[in-house]
């Protein structure tokens, strides 16, 4: 494929899974709520479907960096890359708590002040936990790059098959046991296949299915998979509640959301392979760039927009979480767009400048 498009279907694809990640945080009171009812039923398993958001952002900072020559320079490295995420990142860790602290009775003082204080351990707001692995895989980036560089595909497709077994399957296999059987088939931690653990399984992933024709894959076996995989898991997931888990490994330890993202990864892939509309070329263009400002103050106008309408807005069930998903996703568009058009404040709190045409 032309570079070209190789560009386009990852604007797509990231444009995508921020729509996803806003909607599973705007969905989430709702799931909740009226438990056991339809719209309970329909809205669940749309916010399980969503959850391919993250890994598909691993996999396609996979696509984008470790296909990069200028990763393996480490003075670009942490120049470039690692200030233009960790800096808005830090900056707004302090805003969302500064403005509920200040707006709201939710946060006592010696909670705000214990929430910055911490700020290196874990996040101001839980949104922003995504940061943490992704800063990590940053800073190791030249390391991936110069191992992917160097690995055959046979090795790469390896490396990716003990990352789903030993951090997926296993832990999977281990929730379903009895509980006579709990953690039977647990691995040791020093056992050490961290190594490529965690997120860094996804950041190769992609790596990989940047480097294939998606074209030769079925598109009807893609759809049967995911649509399979992810119904499933949002039962299974109803019946073993355990699969959750408050540090969000969820998204590595359960086997349906590695199978289901790359499903869906590889489906976006080939729409935006397919898309040749310039005018939808352009939307995508336009929003690709805003995607990370968008991801770092969404949740603060969810905290707004929340409370504001179930005060004032007279509407229930499926429509009223689909009203205020438009209004979060155009309000945070809007400030996000603004702010990138403000030099010097663009970089800080989008990640991005606006270059001359």
């Amino acid at each position: 494929m032309n570079k070209k498009q190789h560009i386009f279907y990852l604007d797509f694809i990231r444009v995508i899974a921020i729509l996803l990640v806003i909607f599973i945080h705007v969905s989430t009171v709702d799931t909740l709520k009226h438990i056991g009812t339809t719209d309970w039923q329909i809205i669940k398993m749309l916010n399980h479907f969503a959850h391919i958001s993250v890994p598909i952002f691993f996999m396609i900072s996979g696509a984008l960096i470790l296909n990069s020559p200028k990763t393996l320079s480490l003075s670009y490295t942490w120049k470039k890359r690692i200030p233009r995420v960790t800096i808005p990142f830090l900056i707004w860790s302090i805003i969302l708590p500064t403005a509920a602290y200040l707006t709201s009775n939710q946060i006592s003082d010696h909670a705000y002040w214990n929430r910055l204080k911490f700020i290196m351990s874990k996040p101001t707001s839980p949104v922003l936990w995504f940061m943490y692995p992704l800063i990590g895989i940053y800073i190791l980036s030249p390391i991936i790059k110069t191992f992917v560089d160097n690995a055959s595909m046979k090795m790469l497709m390896y490396a990716t098959s003990v990352w789903l077994v030993t951090c997926s399957l296993i832990p999977s296999v281990n929730v379903m046991m009895g509980k006579d059987m709990k953690h039977v088939f647990q691995i040791s931690p020093v056992s050490s296949f961290m190594l490529v653990g965690g997120f860094v399984g996804y950041y190769i992933l992609g790596y990989i299915l940047s480097n294939i024709n998606p074209k030769k894959i079925s598109t009807l076996a893609l759809l049967v998979l995911f649509i399979g995989i992810a119904t499933f898991g949002n039962f299974f997931s109803e019946s073993v509640p355990k699969t959750f888990d408050t540090n969000n490994s969820y998204y590595v330890t359960s086997l349906f959301i590695p199978i289901m993202s790359l499903a869906a990864f590889v489906l976006l892939q080939k729409l935006g392979l397919w898309i040749k509309s310039s005018g939808v070329k352009s939307f995508f263009e336009f929003m690709s760039p805003l995607v990370f400002g968008i991801y770092l103050i969404h949740n603060l106008v969810v905290f707004y927009v929340e409370p504001w309408f179930f005060k004032n807005i007279d509407l229930r069930g499926i429509p009223a979480t689909f009203v205020r998903y438009f209004i979060v996703i155009i309000i945070s568009t809007v400030i996000i767009w603004f702010l990138s058009l403000i030099p010097g404040i663009n970089y800080l709190l989008t990640g991005h400048t606006r270059r001359k045409k």
